[in-house]
């Protein structure tokens, strides 16, 4: 055995040289993660779920009745046929949220009352 094995007895010393970090240092991080994913899994999992699907109307709004639908709620939209995927991709879309009734769906050109959706609303707690 020699001293390239231990490589802390090249500096003069019998000790190793001091860690970067200690247990609690490790233990704190990996707590502070779980806290951060907890925290994620709560946003992503809490709250209420409503969906369903509806045909624009002609024009540039669409009304979509969901008593689910409150104050807080995100609605996102999904084309489901090709003549909505081209329309959003042309004129693009606004959602106001009208609470306990549904939301509105004013696009950036008049819909021609073929375009289908599916939506997804997620009301945080």
């Amino acid at each position: 055995m020699s001293n390239g094995d231990f490589p802390w007895l090249n500096n003069g010393t019998s000790q190793p040289p001091p860690q970067a970090a200690g247990v609690t240092d490790i233990v704190n991080k990996l707590q502070g993660i779980i806290s951060q994913l907890t925290a994620l899994v709560k946003a992503t999992n809490g709250g209420a779920r409503a969906f369903g699907i509806f045909t624009a109307t002609s024009g540039t709004t669409s009304v979509v009745a969901n008593p689910a639908v409150q104050g807080n709620s995100i609605v996102q939209l999904m084309p489901t046929n090709s003549a909505a995927s081209s329309f959003v991709k042309t004129n693009g879309y606004f959602i106001t949220v009208n609470a306990g009734t549904g939301f509105t769906v004013t696009f950036g050109g008049s819909a021609a009352g073929t375009e289908t959706f599916s939506y997804l609303v997620n009301t945080p707690n």
